[in-house]
């Protein structure tokens, strides 16, 4: 299943790195990608990988809350 996703993102010319940093002590972890190919895709990859880790939360029953920034909105 992952060859097949990857082989659509290499026909569409997708690319990048995710970055994932955890600290599962605290509960905690944050995701960065960078070097998104191409470009004007990194919204939607972001939106997308929100959205499953957001599938992932309410399929262990977990209330989730969601903050989207607005274009422009600083997010710290």
């Amino acid at each position: 299943m992952i060859n097949n996703f990857q082989e659509q993102a290499r026909q569409m010319g997708a690319a990048g790195e995710m970055l994932i940093d955890v600290d599962p002590a605290k509960g905690f972890f944050r995701v960065k990608l960078r070097n998104v190919k191409p470009e004007n895709a990194l919204p939607e990859f972001t939106k997308g990988i929100a959205s499953a880790v957001s599938f992932c939360g309410k399929s262990l029953n977990l209330t989730v809350k969601e903050h989207v920034a607005k274009e422009g909105e600083s997010n710290g």
